[in-house]
């Protein structure tokens, strides 16, 4: 009974203006709306940086297959265009003059069998907003060793025109791409590759 004739007085004199009760409540109600405020907007923060995170993941992962992936067609190892498919749009690839010039046999590396090669790419900037379908990157691709030989059967013709030199194949040329990605169907695909200025 005492605590509850305490709680109607304490609530009159809010009513009847007591200034501290007053000044006591507006605090209160601050001190919860900021931390509430705080809250929602840390919140938000972890959410933007976890999908920003999954998509860079997603795509510096798109980046290095694919690039591997071509790198074996312009050098020959591989000439599936099936395979290209799942990392380039078709576009992309047809735009891609080493790609199309390896498809059609007349490649830097078509007079060599190539068994291996250290194929390297290094992010130098990666870019997509989290509710964007779109993302860009610059990447370099290097492959600072090809382990390969001439054909056997155009040995003796690569000697005659291009000495020694000619029977190791061409060393790749260290290129700076600036990369355009699109998210199709749920899904990272590399849709423009350019060279970039050095």
């Amino acid at each position: 009974m005492y605590k509850i004739k305490r709680r109607r007085i304490r609530w009159r004199a809010v009513a009847a203006g007591d200034e501290n009760a007053v000044k006591q409540l507006r605090r209160l109600l601050w001190f919860i709306t900021v931390r509430l405020f705080a809250l929602c907007v840390i919140s938000a923060l972890l959410v933007v940086t976890f999908y920003l995170s999954m998509n860079i993941t997603n795509i510096v992962i798109l980046l290095k297959d694919g690039m591997a992936a071509r790198a074996q067609v312009v050098l020959g190892i591989d000439s599936d265009i099936s395979r290209l498919e799942k990392f380039f749009t078709q576009e992309c690839l047809q735009h891609d003059a080493n790609t199309q010039r390896a498809l059609v046999g007349s490649g830097d590396y078509k007079d060599y069998d190539i068994r291996g090669l250290d194929h390297r790419l290094s992010m130098e900037w990666i870019w997509s907003w989290p509710w964007e379908d779109t993302a860009s990157a610059i990447v370099v691709e290097s492959v600072p060793a090809i382990d390969g030989k001439v054909k056997t059967s155009l040995r003796s013709d690569v000697l005659e025109q291009r000495g020694e030199e000619g029977l190791t194949p061409p060393e790749w040329r260290e290129v700076r791409y600036r990369v355009t990605l699109a998210r199709l169907e749920g899904r990272w695909i590399i849709s423009a590759l350019t060279a970039a200025d050095s």
